[in-house]
């Protein structure tokens, strides 16, 4: 599967502004807006502290630890309020770009920074992304589309893309090499960028043959080990345990978790490895921020890690055909090879049956890693 690199789909009128991950909310996953300094009141005699519910529902106010608070009166507000006009990927950016806090951190490790709008009765998902390989040469994308909750096969709502640069009046400037400054219309937003460790995981179980690539962050919450088999030339995906989790599990079947919110479902092998075996495909037609972790690599460390020979070694056909990061090098709009290296589930039954059929197989890791389809043929169609 590719995935087109016109900014990826996912922040009143109604603008909410979700670079930072919000796990209490969400969407391509909803994060929660950044924070910039941290207001907690006592609730105790004995110095107790919870957070603030005013600093919780403010960007400019909350920490990153804090709950984030919405209201719907913002909501529907912005649903009634008057129209922006969404033919104009200018005059959008310009009204988000005025909504933006001075500093921003963007969690998902593609380097997006996301956003909810809600106008003139409609759900408008979106994204700035400095994307690295571009953003040096002072280029920024932004992306957004009508979020349908209910999406019919082949419908299309609202959207619109492009890539901005010095002659659209914004300057994109490197300050080190996680921050980035950005100036329009005499405002500067600072963008930080999340630093991963890309060693190896000392807590990562890994068998004979098998090759840890590098940590992700998805714009779900969620943060992922990429892992390569050099025996077969496969990817898979394995939870990240280090920091928490963003989720709750229900346990629906023998070896096997699922996400209560964000619908992602791991198959428990005999190591208790957590390996991602599916995500719903309700989430993948919606573009969702639940829609799985093919569209967040670790592009800031694409040329440290070697992404790029990894998937023509797992996808022959694509020798010399794509660049340091996996994009297509032939392609307008660019379009990048996607690492949806696990199932689409339709229901529980259905995962929970493909899940069972892995006990009898010799390489249930391949099996996921083709999303049950057949074996790949020799030239790697």
């Amino acid at each position: 599967m590719i995935v087109r690199n016109s900014p990826r789909w996912l922040g009143f009128v109604g603008l909410v502004l979700i670079g930072a991950v919000g796990l209490a909310a969400c969407g391509d996953d909803p994060a929660d807006p950044v924070a910039v300094s941290s207001e907690q009141s006592q609730t105790s005699a004995d110095a107790d502290t919870a957070p603030d519910p005013a600093s919780s529902a403010s960007p400019s106010l909350r920490s990153p630890d804090d709950p984030y608070l919405t209201f719907n009166q913002l909501l529907v507000e912005g649903f009634t309020s008057e129209a922006i006009d969404l033919s104009s990927p200018e005059t959008l950016f310009s009204f988000v770009f005025a909504g933006l806090p001075d500093e921003v951190t963007g969690y998902p490790s593609e380097n997006y920074y996301y956003f909810i709008l809600y106008v003139g009765g409609m759900q408008v998902w979106g994204n700035i992304r400095l994307p690295a390989g571009q953003r040096e040469d002072g280029l920024l994308s932004f992306g957004y589309f009508e979020f349908l909750e209910f999406p019919v096969l082949g419908e299309r709502g609202i959207s619109g893309a492009k890539l901005f640069s010095e002659e659209d009046g914004v300057i994109v400037m490197e300050q080190d090499r996680f921050t980035y400054s950005v100036d329009f219309q005499d405002k500067r937003v600072l963008f930080h960028f999340l630093e991963l460790d890309q060693s190896q995981p000392a807590a990562l179980f890994l068998a004979p043959g098998e090759r840890f690539v590098e940590r992700t962050f998805d714009e779900s919450g969620y943060q992922s080990y990429l892992v390569f088999n050099e025996i077969d030339d496969y990817f898979f995906w394995v939870l990240n345990e280090e920091e928490g989790q963003p989720d709750r599990f229900e346990a629906p079947a023998a070896n096997l978790l699922i996400g209560k919110r964000s619908g992602f479902a791991f198959w428990v092998d005999e190591r208790g490895r957590k390996i991602l075996a599916g995500i719903r495909q309700l989430n993948i037609r919606r573009n969702d921020y639940y829609d799985g972790p093919f569209d967040q690599l670790a592009d800031n460390y694409a040329a440290e890690v070697g992404i790029s020979e990894l998937i023509q070694r797992a996808f022959p056909s694509l020798e010399g055909q794509i660049d340091t990061y996996g994009y297509y090098i032939d392609r307008t709009p660019s379009v990048r090879v996607a690492l949806s290296t696990y199932r689409q589930y339709v229901s529980t039954s259905d995962i929970t049956q493909f899940v069972a059929a892995l006990a009898a197989v010799d390489d249930p890791y391949a099996v996921i890693s083709r999303g049950g389809r057949p074996p790949a043929t020799e030239d790697g169609s």
